[in-house]
């Protein structure tokens, strides 16, 4: 299939973490045929009904059946300490702010965003919070990178009952470097990059972003440990690097970062 040939980049306000331009400059690096280009959000905020109706009060219940929590404030206890916001919702109604010329296969939109985005699962019949989103356009939560994926086993064992309890700063410099936290902006970054280039290989792949390789930037990393490992190779596994070279082979169209 024909490559991507544009992909925008939203950066906000609210997520100081990540650095925009050393994103798009790896992206750069890796598709070289696509013009880049780093924008403001689209005009809306995140605190007006087009996005705070996508917010979740019952985990365990799908969107569809989610009671109203303007109206039923009983239900806000059963929220988790962090906002969640369905992550399909959200992208239907940013969806709409997006140009209609930029909706088409060529253009790839990214919104980097500091809500935590979620997904209903059937299997357990519960929400689960979602690093990236995909689709159009893709959505890659900062929040989730840090909630979504799980830390250490041993992290968890120390909260259990009969466990040595331990608070929060003795936990993070006992745990220290096996996940990201929220004042770690180069590993938040490092991660948003595997996390924009998921967004586009979603594209390229027709749907199958994720990757098996614990090595390759593209892997579905559902421990903290894991995404941290693919971090530090920064490096695409041979069979998505060959695809990228191989779509990439057209002439480069300079980006503007």
């Amino acid at each position: 299939m024909d490559p991507p040939r544009y992909i925008h980049i939203y950066q906000t306000a609210s997520v100081p973490a990540v650095d925009a331009k050393i994103v798009a400059e790896e992206i750069d690096k890796i598709l070289p045929i696509c013009k880049i280009d780093i924008r403001p959000p689209p005009p809306f905020k995140y605190e007006e009904n087009v996005i705070e109706c996508a917010k979740i009060a019952d985990i365990k219940q799908p969107f569809e059946r989610q009671p109203n929590h303007e109206q039923d404030s009983k239900f806000m206890m059963m929220m988790t300490k962090i906002p969640l916001y369905d992550g399909f919702v959200m992208q239907k109604k940013l969806a709409e702010m997006i140009p209609t010329t930029e909706i088409s296969l060529a253009h790839i939109h990214i919104i980097f965003t500091s809500l935590l985005t979620c997904t209903f699962d059937e299997d357990d019949w519960r929400y689960h919070g979602r690093a990236v989103i995909c689709g159009t356009p893709s959505i890659v939560s900062t929040t989730g990178i840090i909630e979504a994926l799980a830390k250490p086993r041993e992290f968890y064992l120390t909260q259990m009952p009969g466990g040595m309890e331990q608070d929060d700063e003795m936990l993070k410099k006992k745990f220290a470097g096996r996940f990201i936290d929220y004042d770690e902006g180069d590993k938040i970054t490092a991660a948003s990059i595997n996390y924009a280039l998921q967004a586009i290989f979603f594209f390229i792949t027709n749907g199958e972003p994720f990757c098996n390789n614990k090595d390759c930037r593209l892997l579905n990393a559902h421990w903290q440990e894991d995404l941290i490992h693919t971090i530090r190779k920064r490096t695409l596994c041979s069979y998505h690097r060959n695809l990228a070279n191989k779509l990439s082979k057209g002439q480069p169209m300079a980006g503007k970062f």
